[in-house]
């Protein structure tokens, strides 16, 4: 094989592994939703029913627990005040609008603990506080989860309190993740 053949196939080969590269990071990357401009924002990070269930797996929560919100839509979600002043939110105010229209709850870290009473938990610290009050600058992470099936599109129609004046806001096209189907 003359010189010039070999050059050619090693940026040949150079370029298809780079090509796979970028691909896999792509998909290895979540896409994440939130609603820009808002003073209080909040930001949507999807994981699959596998994902949660290696956290809570991990976590130590028992089997019963595990599963039941490996099988509903999880959402790693951040918040963050950006006003001048204190905000008050009530995520059992919070709802999923699918694109049929129909208004869905997020189902709170209060329904939660009463759902995993029956495994034997009393305390969690993984799903976003229900109700908080967040000082300017102040931002919070927890999970917030809607008894949705995988792949659904909906609006998040949010809601926060700043000096006793109700704000609204939306973030548009979030998606459930997909089923990931084992091997």
């Amino acid at each position: 094989m003359s010189m010039l053949r070999r050059i050619l196939l090693m940026n040949l080969m150079a370029l298809a592994c780079w090509q796979a590269a970028e691909a896999a990071i792509a998909t290895s990357v979540p896409p994440t939703w939130q609603n820009q401009g808002a003073r209080f924002s909040v930001q949507l990070t999807p994981l699959d029913g596998e994902q949660a269930e290696a956290f809570f797996e991990n976590m130590g929560y028992p089997q019963g627990a595990v599963r039941e919100v490996a099988a509903v839509c999880v959402f790693g979600t951040t918040i963050r005040n950006s006003a001048g002043q204190p905000v008050r939110y009530d995520v059992s105010r919070w709802r999923a609008v699918t694109t049929d229209g129909k208004r869905h709850r997020l189902i709170t870290k209060t329904v939660w603990l009463a759902r995993w009473k029956a495994f034997g938990l009393a305390a969690d610290w993984s799903i976003l506080p229900p109700r908080q009050t967040l000082q300017p600058g102040d931002w919070a992470q927890g999970f917030t989860t809607v008894d949705l099936p995988a792949g659904t599109r909906f609006n998040l129609n949010y809601e926060w309190k700043q000096d006793a004046i109700e704000h609204h806001a939306v973030v548009r096209g979030a998606q459930c993740a997909p089923r990931t189907s084992r091997p």
